[in-house]
């Protein structure tokens, strides 16, 4: 006769209590809170907006040449000096997709070029800006596309915060002030629908480009907006 090892005694109790305690769980139900008096429903909406703390860029370069190979030669060789140009300024690393390029017909019988184009884009901190702009402004071959104006992270959620607290006071005030009008003393809060509540300090396109003189200080400052919808029952 097989001699069971002490292991081998513990294992079945143990499989056993295990079964035993998954068959005793039932499905868990939540239950909808009740009001005895009346139910209240108050929509509000805070904004609200935070500084600029820096910038996400978006360049073009392109190359010419009189091959495809030749516009691209000269493409990758422009994208090496800015990437040199831009390494004291930039937050972060550079994104560069790849490369399109395309023929351009000459005029007047010339023969036809290539042109090769890709975008840069990154972030530069506020403070640097006009260093980064001296740094692309005169490089041939890159043209500014845009900016967008990005909140500092803390800043952003901080922001968050006081946009929910003030939505909540201004519906708790409302509540009172309509307990008070229909004689109820207690104001209990029921319910919170937050639809789209909170949306973080949002990146703002600037049309401004190096040749307009885009000014750091006159960027929009991002925003954010919280919506609730608030159920008090008033008792």
């Amino acid at each position: 006769m097989r001699r069971m090892l002490p292991f081998e005694r513990i294992a079945l109790p143990v499989a056993s209590m295990g079964l035993l305690l998954l068959s005793s769980m039932g499905p868990v139900l939540a239950h909808e809170p009740s009001c005895a008096g009346t139910l209240l429903q108050v929509s509000v909406v805070e904004q609200g907006s935070t500084v600029v703390a820096r910038f996400r860029f978006s360049l073009v370069v392109s190359g010419e040449g009189p091959t495809e190979q030749a516009a691209l030669t000269q493409l990758n060789q422009r994208l090496a000096r800015l990437r040199q140009s831009l390494q004291p300024f930039i937050q972060g690393r550079l994104t560069v997709p790849s490369p399109s390029t395309y023929p351009r017909s000459g005029s007047n019988g010339a023969k036809t070029s290539f042109m090769a184009n890709t975008g840069v884009s990154g972030e530069v901190n506020r403070q640097m800006y006009t260093q980064f702009i001296q740094a692309v402004g005169g490089q041939p071959g890159v043209r500014m596309q845009g900016m967008e104006s990005i909140a500092n992270a803390q800043a952003e959620a901080a922001l968050r915060q006081r946009l929910t607290a003030a939505a909540l006071r201004q519906g708790k005030a409302e509540a009172d002030s309509t307990a008070a009008a229909i004689g109820a003393t207690r104001v209990r809060i029921f319910r919170i629908n937050r639809s789209d509540s909170i949306r973080g300090p949002r990146r703002v396109q600037l049309s401004g480009t190096m040749s307009s003189g885009f000014d750091p200080s006159e960027a929009p400052e991002p925003t954010a907006t919280a919506r609730m919808e608030l159920h008090y029952c008033l008792t």
